[in-house]
């Protein structure tokens, strides 16, 4: 983690901390992923192309869109999330494509799967479409609507990801 120079190890490090995570961030790519993850973990982490899965402290691992829109690559994105509890998995508002194909995200059973509705705060955000997206693939509500460049919706998202981590919430449980 270290080695990369888009990363600020130590600031990383306590946002992770302080998320305490266990979830992967997957979604095709562009949209939002890396810039989400940053400002979950408040800062430390500066959005760029994403070239290979990032793991961060806490089981916390960000994906490349490569591995949800390349066939070539479902097998990676399997290994990279059979660690994780929870899959994050990100519809941008302006974006009509579901980048998976039907079952792909349930293969691990007890998986939980989370959906998140990205740039909710572009000229060209249709974010009930996005949800009907999310909903035609299988992934429940709720729907966490935020925006990594406002950060709207960002606290709502980290608090639910950590009573996750804590037990508190298990309304989208995949058993």
């Amino acid at each position: 983690m270290c080695g990369n120079r888009d990363i600020n190890c130590e600031t990383a490090v306590a946002g992770a901390e302080a998320l305490a995570g266990d979830f992967a961030l997957v979604g095709e790519v562009g949209c939002g992923k890396t810039a989400l993850m940053a400002a979950l973990m408040g800062g430390g982490v500066r959005p760029c192309k994403t070239q290979a899965a990032v793991f961060y402290p806490h089981n916390i691992v960000d994906t490349p869109g490569e591995f949800a829109e390349r066939r070539a690559y479902y097998g990676a994105l399997l290994a990279t999330i059979v660690g994780v509890s929870t899959i994050v998995y990100l519809q941008a508002a302006n974006s009509r494509l579901f980048s998976l194909p039907a079952g792909l995200l349930s293969v691990y059973d007890g998986k939980r799967v989370v959906g998140v509705v990205s740039k909710i705060d572009l000229p060209d955000a249709d974010i009930a479409a996005a949800c009907s997206v999310l909903e035609e693939n299988g992934i429940l509500p709720p729907y966490f609507e935020t925006s990594a460049v406002s950060r709207s919706g960002v606290a709502g998202l980290r608090s639910y990801l950590a009573g996750l981590r804590s037990g508190k919430d298990g309304q989208n449980d995949r058993q």
